[in-house]
This record gives C-alpha cells, sequence and structure tokens, in this order.
C-alpha cells in the first residue's frame, strides 16, 4: 500500500529593517505585476476583470506576425499591400493611430513592425492581417487560436487593432501572460519595443511608451487608449538584474497612466529583494524505498527556489512537500519524487520539483521475496 507524505517546514528569513509593511494604491480600475523569472506576484487589483485592451491588442497581432517570422513563413523584406480598408480604418480621418502609410503602396514587414509598436498604426495592423490572412476577420481567428496556446483563456479578439467592440476583451492577467510569451518566445524581436522613433512618409514618429526615456529600466511593450477602455499600458522592466512586466488601465489621461506605471514599478524594484530560500540540490529529507538495496532515498530540490521579499518586512515562509511512499525499485538519480510548495500565508509564491539524491539498484527476485513477506507478516 502507497501513501502520500506531506511535511511541512518552517523558516524565517529575517530582514534588518523596522518600517512596518504596506502596500501601494493605484488608481486604475486594474492593475497586475509579476517577476519575470519566477511569475511570482508583486502586486493585483481585479487581475481577472473583464477589459477591453485597445492598442496593447498589437502586442497579440505581433505575436502572430512573429510566429509566422520564426516559421519562415513571411521574412523581414517581404511586402504587404496597403489596402484602401487599412488606409481608411488606419487613420485617415484622424493621425490618432497610424503610422501613415500610403494608400495602395508596399511596406516591408520590418517597416510595418515598427508602425505597430512605435506609434501604434492601425493601418500597420490591417496590413499584416490581411497580408497574412486575406482579411482582419481570418486573422482573428490565428489571434484566438495562438491566444489560448499561450494559456490566455479569459481572452477573445476579433481585430487586429484594438478598436472597441465588445466581443473583443481580455484581462491583466491574460495580458501580461502575452507579453511574457512575446519576450520568452520571440527575443531576437524584442528590440523593436525600446526603438524610440521612427520616421515614415516623411513623419517623424516617437514611441508612445514614454516611459521609455526615464530611469526605471522600461524597455517595452505597449500603450493603448479607447474611450471605452480608458488609459492603459503594459511594460517590461529590467533593472539590477529583475525583470519586471506590469500592466494597469482605466485611466482619465495619459499623465496619470504615466505616473502611475511608474509607481507601480518603483515599488516593485524598490520594495522587493531577491532571495534564494534553496539551492538546487539542497537535501530535505529522505522515503522509503522498497525492493530496493538501499532503504531510504534522500530526497533534494531540483533547482534553485528564488522569490522575491517585501525588504521591509519580517515573513514566516511556510514549505510544503509531498510525494508517494514508499518508492519502488529501482530508483534513477534526479528520479522525480515529488513536489515542493514555497508558501506565504497560504498563497503559494514558488515550487519544484523533488528528485532523488543517488541511484539504488533494485534486489534480486530472492530479495524482494523475502522483503514482501516482512511486509505482509507486518
Amino acid at each position: 500500500m502507497f501513501f502520500i507524505k506531506n511535511f511541512i517546514v518552517i523558516f524565517c528569513i529575517s530582514i534588518l529593517y523596522s518600517t512596518p509593511s504596506y502596500s501601494i494604491k493605484v488608481k486604475s480600475d486594474y492593475a497586475f505585476l509579476i517577476d519575470f523569472d519566477s511569475d511570482q506576484v508583486l502586486f493585483e487589483k481585479n487581475p481577472d476583470k473583464k477589459i477591453f485592451p485597445a492598442s496593447m491588442s498589437k502586442l497579440m497581432t505581433l505575436y502572430v506576425l512573429f510566429d509566422y517570422l520564426e516559421k519562415g513563413l513571411v521574412s523581414m523584406s517581404d511586402e504587404f499591400f496597403i489596402s484602401e480598408n487599412a488606409w481608411r480604418k488606419g487613420g485617415a480621418v484622424s493621425d490618432s493611430s497610424t503610422m501613415f502609410a500610403e494608400v495602395s503602396s508596399y511596406i516591408s514587414i520590418e517597416n510595418l513592425i515598427r508602425g505597430i509598436v512605435i506609434h501604434s498604426g492601425n493601418d500597420a495592423c490591417i496590413a499584416v492581417a490581411e497580408g497574412i490572412s486575406g482579411s482582419e476577420e481570418l486573422f482573428a481567428t490565428e489571434m484566438n487560436f495562438l491566444s489560448q496556446e499561450i494559456g490566455m483563456t479569459k481572452s477573445n479578439f476579433v481585430n487586429s487593432t484594438g478598436l472597441h467592440n465588445e466581443a473583443h476583451y481580455s484581462t491583466a492577467k491574460d495580458l501580461v501572460i502575452l507579453a511574457k510569451s512575446l519576450i520568452n518566445n520571440f527575443p531576437q524581436y524584442y528590440h523593436f519595443f525600446s526603438e524610440q522613433n521612427f520616421i515614415w512618409n516623411g513623419i517623424f514618429q516617437p514611441n508612445r511608451n514614454n516611459l521609455l526615456t526615464d530611469d526605471i529600466g522600461v524597455d517595452g511593450l505597449k500603450t493603448g487608449r479607447t474611450n471605452e477602455s480608458g488609459y492603459s499600458m503594459i511594460v517590461s522592466s529590467l533593472s539590477g538584474g529583475n525583470r519586471l512586466v506590469g500592466v494597469l488601465g482605466g485611466l482619465s489621461s495619459k499623465e496619470t497612466r504615466t505616473s502611475e506605471m511608474k509607481k507601480l514599478i518603483n515599488y516593485g524594484q524598490k520594495r522587493f529583494k531577491r532571495f534564494t530560500v534553496f539551492k538546487a540540490q539542497d537535501l530535505i529529507g529522505e522515503a522509503k524505498v522498497w525492493g530496493g538495496k538501499y532503504s531510504k532515498v534522500n530526497l533534494t530540490i531540483a533547482e534553485d527556489i528564488n522569490i522575491f521579499l517585501d525588504i521591509r518586512e519580517r515573513r514566516l515562509l511556510n514549505a510544503k512537500y509531498s510525494f508517494y511512499e514508499p518508492i519502488i525499485a529501482p530508483v534513477k538519480k534526479g528520479q522525480y519524487i515529488g513536489k515542493i510548495l514555497i508558501l506565504n500565508d497560504d498563497i503559494i509564491v514558488a515550487e519544484s520539483d523533488l528528485i532523488s539524491q543517488q541511484e539504488i539498484k533494485g534486489k534480486s527476485i530472492i530479495g524482494r521475496t523475502l522483503e514482501s513477506i516482512r511486509y505482509l507478516m507486518n
């Protein structure tokens, strides 16, 4: 008979600060801030609320395009046609979200990317959608397919631009998943997000992400605004070797959006410090082994476990680990045995696998038979 063994390890990380712990208040309708490497949540406010993502949707348009580039289905030098549909929807009436593409012209994918990233060109987005799928409707199908593939389970896209549509929605948490996936899966294209200006058709276009020129390490990603969504922004910030990803929205002005995002990023950078609570190969415990030449196997951590802690706070962290016992021999070195969870206030902040520290060979048939008899007699 096999049993699940559960253990709790209590440990304390003491930080030499005495200032009382506090969080921040943001004016936005929603906000979500995570550590890029561990996915640890540093701040959240309505992270699963249904929102209209506005031009932040263009990150999904870019994700589809980058996927096509990565698979070799298109190349940077390929040119897409600027249809009248792209020209009209893209800003012929208003220059608020356009790269100023000329109707019936051809523009390279590389320049269309800049038009989307730097000046949020609706015309560039529609040109990409039509160039890849033939229409925005079909392109939205591809957007939804890939969004589900990367784990955006509470999003739906109906266009490439983020122009308002009641059926076009997402959540703060999903948008952070998208931003992380862009950086992880297509690092070779991430440099576009940090480019500060772009000239097309003789018109100078500054990057709408005005935090790129600030001193908080922001190197991408996207702003957004519609009447229905308010002002929104999703950014990635790299400082001191730590990358954070944050999003907020539903604000009343560009200035408020900027100040609230600076507040959120500063909070993550200055209030938290990374600590290693366990190192790879740290010995955690031991498990009984059945049918092996040794009766027990040591359990170790598979990888370093690093977490962010509020550096002005004393916290008591719980480490809970579990596994099935006994383990049946033979046991390979590094074999998966169980799971360890790091919790703070019953919230899981990190996890890792438990693995065997050594190899344990199985007994002979006679040895196993004798062990079975002893087990039954007990």
